[in-house]
């Protein structure tokens, strides 16, 4: 009978551990003012991940979008001369270098600055580089580039719809569609608003029309 008794607590706590685990992993949503919804997901350590979210509110841009960006070179800028800590990578036939975030491409007897190509990978992540969060996925910015972590590494991908970023580096296009304001680089399209610390950002939108 004892035995029994053992036996009927020991499945007792083990389906309650079992629910306590579902509801850890389960996806919350909160509601917070009118037509706002935040779905969360509550992983094993009860991080939380925004994965939906408002809409952000076009702003007037008071900054220069490039202003993270002023003491590099601008997209396209031809430099002479090489830095000698730039890691040579070596990616659809072209030797790039990579220094400070910043990729180039050989031109001649130069180096244009250019974009970085989709797909390579690098070990190191920039100085100064702003985590963005898009859906349940984080991706990595820096100077126009997007990276997503590959293992042990940082692979280049393309621009997530909805990503916040603070700036662009110089070379990037004004446009004016419908009376709104946009800034285009590598055939980007980003929107001026604000988050919620008050700070001037720039968010991914799909092509003006």
């Amino acid at each position: 009978m004892k035995k029994l008794f053992l036996c009927a607590l020991s499945l007792a706590i083990t389906l309650i551990c079992f629910d306590s685990m579902a509801q850890n992993n389960k996806k919350i949503v909160h509601k917070k003012g009118k037509n706002k919804v935040t779905l969360v997901h509550k992983g094993p350590k009860g991080k939380k991940v925004v994965v939906a979210k408002k809409p952000r509110k076009r702003v007037k841009r008071t900054r220069v979008v490039h202003h993270h960006y002023k003491h590099l070179p601008s997209r396209g800028a031809l430099v002479s001369s090489m830095n000698k800590n730039a890691i040579v990578v070596n990616f659809g036939g072209f030797g790039y270098r990579y220094y400070s975030g910043v990729w180039y491409k050989p031109r001649g007897k130069r180096w244009m600055v250019v974009r970085s190509p989709f797909g390579v990978r690098v070990k190191v992540l920039p100085n100064g580089y702003r985590r963005c969060i898009v859906g349940s996925r984080t991706y990595y910015y820096y100077y126009g580039t997007y990276y997503v972590q590959s293992n042990k590494e940082y692979e280049v991908v393309q621009a997530p719809i909805g990503a916040e970023v603070g700036s662009l580096p110089d070379g990037y296009n004004t446009l004016t569609v419908n009376g709104e304001i946009y800034y285009e680089l590598d055939g980007i399209y980003y929107m001026p608003s604000i988050n919620e610390n008050n700070e001037e950002i720039l968010v991914v939108v799909n092509k003006p029309i």
